[in-house]
């Protein structure tokens, strides 16, 4: 397996996060190698860009108003580590998001691709965290 330039590897995980947030999850999901695996621990495994972007695509339509600031990334070999926040918008009356954390592993393939990704979060405080905001926000 090739190894490549951390400068390389930075400006492609950058350049993916530019587009995550921007809701360009049509061209984040073009990141992808044509035979990469996304392996999402509560929906599933996807094998292949079109499977990728047949799942990622609709599925973030429900967080277009999201953001998803990152704590912290570390790049070792032509692996990429980062947690991340999934933040709702608005804020909760004592001032705190509405957020929930998770951490993304993923494996540079070059040419500002990526082969591998792999979502890690607690499904639990994620399912509270979304309730406690819609109940606040849609009256539910």
């Amino acid at each position: 397996m090739a190894t490549f330039s951390r400068a390389e590897i930075e400006a492609a995980w950058r350049r993916r996060m530019e587009l995550q947030d921007s809701n360009d999850w049509e061209g984040f999901g073009n990141t992808f190698t044509a035979d990469a695996v996304y392996l999402e621990h509560h929906y599933g495994t996807f094998r292949g860009r079109p499977a990728i972007l047949a799942w990622l695509v609709p599925v973030m339509e429900h967080c277009k108003e999201w953001t998803f600031p990152v704590e912290w990334v570390n790049i070792d070999g032509n692996r990429v580590v980062h947690k991340w926040l999934n933040r709702l918008p608005g804020k909760r009356a004592d001032g705190s998001y509405y957020e929930f954390a998770g951490i993304t592993v993923m494996e540079y393939a070059g040419n500002g691709m990526f082969s591998f990704q792999e979502d890690m979060y607690n499904r639990h405080e994620t399912d509270k965290v979304i309730a406690e905001w819609e109940a606040e926000h849609k009256g539910g």
